[in-house]
């Protein structure tokens, strides 16, 4: 069913401003047909809560794209309807399946649940992960299916490479970044696609 995106719970603190831009780009340049073709095909998984609300559990980043182009209602999809549950019973299930991750833009946490924003307007930006976006479209890991995969390359990222402030300190740092992706330092993390690959 199609939901306002202020209607939308997030279930995490932070979003990489990078992929926002660039899903805006790619959205922006699709006809009507297309644009309604494409959120057709990517629905955004929600989980229900005993008052109803919807809480997404991925594709914050489109929906926070979708927000700033203006774009009102984006198609969902109830993946588990908890509704029958308390608040309590409700976020230790969101907590044990990995549908909410609860560390805030500077890798800080676990935080409480009821500081998430209220909505996509509330998420903040954390260019760790847009970083770890963009070494993932650079070919430095795969995506993955393990949920906030790219959370925990920003973090990795977070702790081993510093960001110059710089007009081409991300493009810097990001350089170093697709290196150490690819070396034996990062082999635990999910998409690793092999130390093989890394020329120091």
């Amino acid at each position: 069913m199609k939901r306002h995106v202020f209607d939308l719970r997030p279930t995490q603190f932070a979003v990489g401003m990078y992929e926002v831009h660039a899903k805006k780009k790619k959205l922006k340049a699709m006809s009507d047909k297309e644009l309604k073709a494409y959120l057709h095909e990517h629905p955004v998984p929600v989980v229900i809560c005993k008052n109803g609300d919807a809480h997404i559990v991925d594709h914050h980043h489109l929906v926070r794209a979708c927000w700033e182009l203006g774009i009102e209602d984006v198609l969902t999809e109830i993946i588990e309807d908890l509704s029958s549950h308390t608040d309590e019973s409700f976020w230790q299930r969101m907590r044990h399946s990995n549908w909410m991750h609860p560390f805030d833009q500077f890798g800080k946490g676990p935080h409480s649940h009821e500081l998430l924003p209220m909505d996509i307007r509330g998420l903040a930006d954390d260019v760790y992960r847009s970083m770890a976006w963009a070494i993932r479209e650079a070919g430095g890991f795969e995506k993955s299916p393990e949920p906030f995969s790219e959370f925990k390359w920003a973090d990795f990222f977070r702790k081993e490479v510093p960001i110059e402030r710089s007009k081409d300190g991300f493009q810097k740092a990001s350089e170093s970044a697709l290196k150490l992706a690819k070396s034996e330092s990062a082999k635990h993390l999910p998409g690793f696609v092999g130390h093989q690959k890394y020329k120091p």
